[in-house]
């Protein structure tokens, strides 16, 4: 008996200490909002847990690596020790623990990742399903662990940005926060793995949302630097790739360094394309079962390490070699150099073929580290006959394997911002800073002409899927034109007399009214300017139709087309509507070009009491309904003022004091959070979250807790 009050006082501490760090982060860091307060914990959190999930990832690999490979330490070293038949078996049996996980999740767990991640924030909202994270999480520790060409980067980036989705959505915060929070789930991720929380940071900012707004870029680099000081805190501060400290030989090496950013151009495309055919090639194995591809592919891989131990893993031995200018095979040490040139190129080849068996059979992980690893072998390639060439101006071959990596990084992944900072922070060489700037942004802008697609959005563009360019733009590709638009209460019918079509004009404000069919199909439209000229002799009309009126539409929008589209609809439309039609042709409805400029002001301009929007409460649909709101009114989330905490709703004497209606009650409990449904003997209190809809200013003063003495009187006074 005596457990019960002990539980119950440390309960009523533990919500005790939550109001007072609420307070407090009010208070001290002008966090008005619940909201805010509740992202700015979780921006911390997130960096904790990603750190932690790092530290838990790379124990779960490496130890998966001891048991398959019967020893620790780098594939490459370990594999010219094992016997034969481990070199063929370890890839093998991951490629079977894939297998496995395939048939226990009922669906494919590798490979387009990172794309699906993209494509959520692009068009969902933030949203990321928990389950196929976890199950390709699973699949990349069998995978890298087994020795598979894939990197470890890609499970940390989906289960930062994961954690991250599902605990914005689960404290029911605005899409925009989602994304902004997933961004930091992704940096913290890398930044983890990596040990990179500036090119993490970048990272996420270039490639996973698009945008490098200043006020997304605070909490991405606080989750970052927090999930990397959790990871070196128990893996240490050693840099991941060793490097020696190269320089500049002249000024005139720059343009060997340009010249290796168009050959980093040329091998990204070839990587992508290589990468693809891997996909397509296992895709069209229909009469081989899903479950049985990653055995084949890694077990092909395990087949190419027996003569050549480069291929296994990540790569991280293969750049590491290839920095230190001591790649070859063994007893092939010392070539000539135009062998040492083909054997480079042969290995990064390789690398490649292992890459595409890897991710094409079903194999999970990232493609950044393998695409590091071929971009070193060539750039080691490239270094080797530049410094035959040009032996008074070139650098060590090691140089340009660094620089090499950053430009083959920055050609796949279309970012040559993050490619950047990593190489820099991989090396943490200063003096290769302006020919990795070089490098980087040459091939990244002739990777963009040659390949429109980045590495990651490649499979995207192969499914229709179209990604906005910019983040304010992605904003609007998150809704469809069915979200926003309304039901059209003015159509005409192709029978209409021309006195009808005359009284429907002078009863709106519209200048152009659609006419649809019996079977609500979108026929045509009537447009006021169009006849205006009739209307000196309306005695001429009187057996006139609306069918004999109307005229071609010109531009209709499909119900599932994005909102970004519509932008462009409307620039090359002289009217105020737009109609909204189902693929049959049926009129679903109006878009209005004031409601879509209300929803950009809204989501990207942060301009408050303009629409109203309601999410779906089922996790499957993320689609949001908006409702124009009056002029000056708000529909706001408000903590409860603790001058109300124990009044009735009809006490609390909202309405009469600040004109603000309560709409519905968010209160703590055990289990979360309830949603009450307000009546006027519902008792307020302490934590309560109330959703008022009222006027805009006064929903602020309560917000703000700037209520005047008269107002804090009159909604204390006692009912009569």
């Amino acid at each position: 008996m005596e457990g019960k009050p002990s539980s119950a006082r440390w309960l009523q501490r533990l919500r005790d200490w939550a109001r007072s760090l609420d307070f407090t982060l009010a208070r001290r860091f002008g966090l008005a909002t619940r909201e805010d307060r509740i992202f700015f914990i979780l921006v911390g959190l997130v960096g904790v847990m990603s750190g932690a999930l790092g530290i838990a990832v790379h124990f779960l690999i490496e130890a998966l690596q001891a048991l398959l490979w019967r020893s620790p330490g780098e594939l490459i070293e370990v594999a010219t020790r094992a016997p034969r038949w481990v070199v063929v078996a370890a890839p093998a049996i991951g490629g079977v623990l894939v297998g496995l996980i395939v048939l226990l999740a009922g669906r494919r767990v590798g490979g387009g990742g990172m794309a699906n991640m993209i494509e959520a924030v692009a068009l969902s909202g933030g949203k990321i399903a928990p389950r196929p994270v976890i199950a390709n999480a699973l699949a990349a520790i069998a995978t890298v662990g087994a020795g598979g060409s894939l990197g470890r980067e890609g499970p940390m980036i989906r289960l930062g940005a994961m954690v991250s989705s599902w605990l914005g959505s689960r404290f029911g915060l605005e899409p925009h926060r989602i994304k902004v929070l997933v961004g930091c789930g992704a940096a913290a991720g890398m930044a983890a793995i990596y040990n990179v929380p500036v090119g993490g940071t970048l990272f996420a900012m270039e490639v996973v949302l698009g945008n490098f707004a200043l006020d997304i870029f605070g909490p991405i680099v606080a989750s970052s630097v927090i999930s990397t000081l959790i990871f070196r805190s128990v893996m240490g501060n050693a840099p991941l790739y060793v490097a020696r400290e190269f320089t500049v030989a002249s000024g005139w090496e720059i343009l060997l360094y340009a010249g290796l950013g168009i050959l980093g151009a040329l091998v990204s495309v070839l990587f992508v394309l290589g990468v693809r055919v891997g996909r397509v090639s296992f895709k069209k194995m229909t009469l081989l079962p899903e479950p049985l591809k990653p055995l084949v592919g890694l077990g092909l891989v395990g087949v190419m390490a027996l003569w050549v131990p480069q291929v296994l893993g990540p790569g991280r031995g293969a750049i590491n070699l290839a920095v230190a200018g001591n790649v070859g095979l063994a007893g092939h040490l010392g070539q000539p150099r135009s062998l040492l040139i083909l054997l480079l190129l042969g290995l990064a080849l390789a690398k490649l073929v292992a890459t595409a068996l890897t991710a094409g059979s079903g194999g999970a992980g990232g493609l950044f580290t393998p695409s590091l690893a071929f971009g070193a072998l060539v750039g080691n390639a490239y270094g080797v006959w530049a410094l035959a060439m040009w032996p008074d101006t070139a650098s060590p071959e090691g140089a340009y394997a660094v620089v090499g990596m950053a430009a083959v990084a920055a050609g796949t992944s279309h970012a040559p911002i993050s490619a950047i900072l990593i190489l820099f922070e991989f090396t943490g060489n200063y003096d290769l800073i302006l020919p990795l700037m070089v490098a980087s942004i040459t091939a990244s802008l002739l990777a963009r002409k040659l390949q429109r697609h980045s590495i990651y959005t490649e499979s995207l563009s192969r499914r229709g899927v179209e990604l906005p360019l910019r983040m304010e733009e992605a904003v609007l590709a998150g809704l469809k034109a069915e979200d926003l638009a309304r039901p059209d209460l003015d159509t005409l019918r192709p029978g209409d007399h021309y006195s009808r079509v005359v009284d429907k004009f002078l009863a709106t404000r519209r200048q152009r009214l659609f006419v649809v069919g019996p079977d609500g199909r979108l026929l045509g439209a009537v447009s006021l300017h169009d006849i205006k000229h009739a209307l000196e002799h309306p005695e001429l009309l009187t057996a006139v139709l609306a069918h004999d009126l109307m005229l071609p539409v010109g531009r209709a929008i499909l119900q599932d087309e994005r909102l970004h589209r519509a932008t462009e609809y409307f620039a090359h439309s002289d009217f105020e509507r737009l109609p909204v039609v189902d693929e049959a042709g049926k009129l679903l409805g109006v878009l209005a070009k004031r409601d879509l400029l209300a929803v950009y002001a809204q989501e990207v301009l942060g301009r408050p009491a303009m629409l109203a929007t309601f999410v779906s409460s089922r996790e499957s649909d993320v689609s949001r309904q908006y409702v124009e709101l009056p002029p000056d009114f708000s529909l706001r989330m408000v903590p409860l003022p603790p001058d109300l905490a124990g009044k009735t709703l009809a006490e609390a004497r909202l309405p009469q004091t600040f004109g603000a209606r309560v709409m519905e009650i968010r209160r703590p409990s055990r289990h979360g959070e309830d949603a009450v449904i307000p009546g006027a003997d519902t008792l307020l209190e302490s934590g309560d979250v109330l959703l008022l809809l009222g006027p805009t200013d006064s929903i602020d003063k309560l917000m703000a807790g700037k209520v005047t003495a008269g107002e804090a009187a009159l909604a204390s006074r006692p009912m009569d």
